[in-house]
C-alpha cells in the first residue's frame, strides 16, 4: 500500500472516532457560568467601580452573536447580587449605580436576540437593589442628564429610540 493510500485510512478512523465522541456529548448539560473556570484573562472578578468602602465586581459570563456581552456582579464586602445575569452597561451616581439586568438566560436559550431588560438601582449606602423599569426592548443604553439633574434612559433597538424618564436616585 502507498503511503497516501494509509494517510486517507488514519484520516478516516479519526473523522468518524471525532464524530462519535461529538454525539455523546450532553447537550442538556446546564452550565453554570457563574462558576465556570474562564481563561486565565477573564476568569477573575474584576472591578466595574468602585466607592470608597465597597467594590462593584463583574464577571464575564459571554456574549450574544454579534451584540453586547453580558455579566455577573457581585459587591464587596457584603454581597446583594444573585447569579443573575447583566449587561456591560452601568451608570454611576453620587450613591449607587444604575445597571442593566438581563430577564432571560442567554446561555440556557441560545442565541438570543429579543431584549427584555430591566433598570434596576443599586443603592451603596442601603445596600439594597430597586427596580425602576421593567421589559426594556433593547439592551443599547445611554443615559442623558439635563440642567434640573433629572435623568433620561435612551434606549435604542436599532428602529426606534425611547426615552424613559427616570427619577434620580441620588435625591430620593
Amino acid at each position: 500500500m502507498e503511503t497516501v493510500t494509509i494517510g486517507y485510512i488514519v484520516i478516516g478512523i479519526l473523522v468518524v472516532v471525532l464524530l462519535l465522541q461529538r454525539n455523546r456529548i450532553d447537550k442538556n448539560a446546564e452550565f453554570d457560568s457563574y462558576n465556570h473556570n474562564w481563561t486565565d484573562e477573564l476568569k477573575d472578578w474584576s472591578i466595574m467601580t468602585s466607592f470608597s468602602e465597597l467594590k462593584l465586581l463583574s464577571k464575564y459570563a459571554g456574549e450574544l452573536r454579534f451584540g453586547p456581552a453580558f455579566l455577573h456582579l457581585k459587591t464587596e464586602p457584603k454581597n446583594v447580587f444573585g447569579k443573575e445575569f447583566f449587561g456591560d452597561w452601568f451608570y454611576r451616581t453620587e450613591n449607587g449605580v444604575y445597571l442593566q439586568k438581563w430577564n432571560s438566560n442567554p446561555i440556557k436559550s441560545g442565541v438570543h436576540t429579543k431584549a427584555n431588560n430591566d433598570l434596576i438601582y443599586y443603592d451603596r449606602l442601603k445596600n439594597k437593589i430597586e427596580v425602576l423599569e421593567t421589559g426594556i426592548k433593547s439592551f443599547h443604553w445611554t443615559m442623558e442628564k439635563d440642567e434640573n439633574n433629572e435623568l433620561t434612559l435612551i434606549s435604542d433597538n436599532g428602529k426606534t429610540k425611547n426615552r424613559i424618564k427616570i427619577t434620580n436616585a441620588n435625591n430620593v
